[in-house]
Formats: C-alpha cells, structure tokens, sequence
C-alpha cells in the first residue's frame, strides 16, 4: 500500500479474456451455449467491484474539504466489503463458464438457470458439506490451491460483509490520520482543534474478528491480535492480483487453443 491506495493489476484477467475470446471461435470450442458472454459478464463484473473497493479505500482514507462522521467510514466499509465479496463471487463465475465451455461435466451448466445459481467459491475451496467441484483440480489447479491456502481471508471477508449486509456495523474503532497536507485547514477555514477532526480521514480502521457473536459474549481484542481493514484490504489486493495470474497460468497451460482453423 502506497499512500493508502490499493493497486489491482488487472493485466492477466485482460489476457485471460482474450484467450476465451480466442476458445469460443468455431474452430476451438465455439459458442453455442452463449458461454463466453456469461464469462465475460462475470470477468466484467468483477472490474465494477474492483474499482469500487480501490475507490471507497482510497476515499475513507484521503484529506477532502468535506466533514467526515463515524457514519462516513461505516458507509465505505459495507461498500469495501461488498465489492471484495462480490469480486471473488463474480471471478468465480466467469470461471465456471469457461471451464463449462471445455468439459461440460465438471462444471455448473451456463444454460440452466438452477445450474447457475450453485455457482460458488465453494466450488473452488470445498467446504466441510461441499467437496470442490472437479473441474478446478483439472484446470485450474493452481488457482485451486492459491484460494484454498487463503481460507482465512476469503471467510472473513464473507463474514464481514454479510454482518454490514444484514446485521449491523462492524466499524469497531480505530485512528484518525494527523499528516493533513500543507495549509489543508487553513483553506477549509478551519482553526479549531476540535473541528479538525470533523475532517481527519482515518488512518486505521478496526474490525471485530467474531462480528456475528452476540454483543454480551465479546471481549476486548488484545492490540497485537486486532483486525484492520488496512490488512484485509493489502491482502485482497495480492490474493486477486495473484489469482489473475494463476487463472491465466492455468487456462493457458490445460485449456488448449489453436489461433487460426486446421
């Protein structure tokens, strides 16, 4: 993180779009189910999400002429953690259309409506009630194992954001930043110590790490074990960047495409 930003390298979903691009010509695996609409639906999808997360970040983070409220961060946090939900949810789908495009049987149905809503990163992960779908250890193994070896991520970004979804906050606290730039309040016309704050963007932001257990059961979460935002976010950022890459490793690798017809 540079200047509380995120950066999201969005090169390897570009070619991995291509190359489906290049699997549903005729003379490769064609398009008659309409798959690589699906995929590119889920592949764009999945942009929209990612550009709320780096937006939202980015403003809950930066010095603006405008008042802030504990409200404020609580409204880029349910937006931060639908968009990182929603992305890994959206790139799992447009993975299923293209596996589905190769070997139909080991992936959901893009052409059935039930099929579809099955689609889950359950499929890649497995649960304790679900076993992965077969189709990512054939084709996407190393993405397989990339999403299986960041559980803890994936969960707590699923929890968090069904908590701010459906439940209530999950702001928890946190420290506002004092490294306004220079004459930032002398041109908001601010002198007051006490208003200052009124506009200091957050420079961390606290989360509790079991949101879902009733208020009476919580107990204070000692310093060093504390969530932040900030680490979730740094991470999501290198598990998505890490997935575009393997994604694109893996289709390139095991689903094989010929540029011009034989």
């Amino acid at each position: 993180m540079a200047g509380f930003s995120l950066t999201i390298d969005y090169s390897s979903f570009s070619s991995l779009d291509q190359y489906a691009l290049l699997a549903c010509q005729d003379h490769n695996y064609g398009n008659s189910s309409d798959w690589f609409g699906t995929f590119r639906g889920g592949l764009y999808g999945m942009y929209s999400r990612l550009q709320a997360v780096t937006q939202h970040y980015y403003d809950v983070h930066a010095w603006k002429l405008e008042p802030r409220i504990l409200a404020n961060a609580e409204y880029h946090l349910s937006v931060i953690f639908f968009g990182m939900d929603s992305a890994i949810e959206c790139l799992t789908f447009a993975l299923n259309a293209l596996g589905n495009a190769i070997e139909a049987s080991l992936f959901h149905d893009v052409t059935d409506d039930r099929a579809l809503r099955k689609v889950s990163p359950s499929d890649i992960l497995g649960r304790s009630n679900k076993r992965p779908l077969p189709g990512y250890a054939k084709y996407f193994p190393e993405l397989q194992t990339h999403w299986q070896s960041e559980i803890f991520l994936i969960d707590t970004i699923m929890t968090q954001h069904d908590v701010s979804k459906h439940r209530q906050t999950i702001f928890r606290g946190g420290q506002s930043r004092n490294d306004p730039p220079p004459g930032f309040y002398e041109a908001a016309g601010v002198a007051d110590d006490k208003l200052k704050i009124l506009l200091a963007p957050m420079k961390e932001i606290r989360l509790g790490r079991d949101p879902k257990a009733p208020q009476i059961a919580r107990i204070p979460t000692p310093h060093s074990d504390r969530l932040t935002v900030e680490s979730i976010c740094e991470s999501f950022a290198a598990f998505i960047n890490q997935s575009g890459h393997l994604a694109l490793s893996d289709a390139t690798t095991r689903i094989h495409v010929s540029k011009t017809p034989t």
